[in-house]
């Protein structure tokens, strides 16, 4: 940890983490790779400048390269489409998930009906969301589906791949695509949607923190509890493999 956010660190917390939750949280500057504001206004002893220097200073792949090297070796299960062309894999130990029903406010019918239901399901210790991307399916190299594929098509590529062991995690900084191979041959390759700035995939994990990675670029890691708007988003610089 840089020696410039040491004083601002508390046990069991990031120190940019634990940095702006002391902050004052008023718009102030803009990222121009995120396109969003930066959440801060506190210059007291010279606080925003040691919180750039260390985002600049810091390794961006950390989070990224911790995360999925717990999943490494990892049977994924559950594997679902969910709705359109959203995916989801399971890993680890299983855990009943109950989500009670709320009222949604949602122009999208099918959203306020499911937001009315109560929903239990089994999920994983991790959970990754495939979301808001292009995404093809390959087993050996044949590909079994694509984000635009039929529906019948993509069921069959994500049962293909169900049970398959995640063997290696890839992230291009440049072209934001990332790809997730598995030991039986299967592999999943996600790439934006141009112009638009979206969350390919998010990963929840045990500790309830979600890493999520976004189309310009940039991750988050924060509370799966937390309002996402509070979330801090760093830019990847520089690729990432695992292992």
């Amino acid at each position: 940890m840089p020696a410039a956010l040491a004083r601002y660190s508390e046990p069991g917390v990031p120190p940019i983490a634990a940095a702006v939750s002391n902050a004052v949280f008023v718009p102030t500057g803009h990222c121009k790779k995120c396109h969003a504001w930066y959440p801060f206004l506190d210059v007291r002893d010279g606080w925003f400048a040691d919180v750039q220097r260390a985002a600049t200073l810091d390794p961006m792949d950390d989070a990224i390269t911790t995360a999925f090297t717990s999943l490494i070796g990892l049977p994924c299960w559950g594997v679902q489409r969910g709705h359109g062309s959203m995916l989801t894999f399971e890993f680890g130990p299983p855990y009943l998930r109950i989500r009670e029903p709320y009222v949604s406010n949602s122009p999208a019918a099918w959203i306020r009906e499911r937001a009315a239901r109560r929903r239990i399901r089994p999920c994983g210790a991790w959970h990754l969301f495939i979301f808001c991307c292009h995404w093809r399916i390959a087993v050996s190299g044949e590909v079994l589906a694509e984000d635009e594929s039929p529906v019948d098509q993509i069921e069959a590529a994500v049962h293909a791949v169900d049970g398959q062991k995640l063997t290696m995690f890839a992230l291009d900084a440049v072209t934001c695509t990332t790809t997730f191979a598995f030991d039986l041959g299967a592999s999943l390759t996600t790439w934006p949607y141009a112009d638009e700035i979206d969350e390919p995939w998010s990963l929840y994990q045990p500790e309830g923190q979600v890493l999520a990675y976004r189309s310009d670029g940039c991750r988050s890691l924060g509370s799966a509890d937390e309002d996402p708007d509070r979330h801090v988003w760093i830019p990847v610089d520089q690729d990432v493999r695992v292992p």
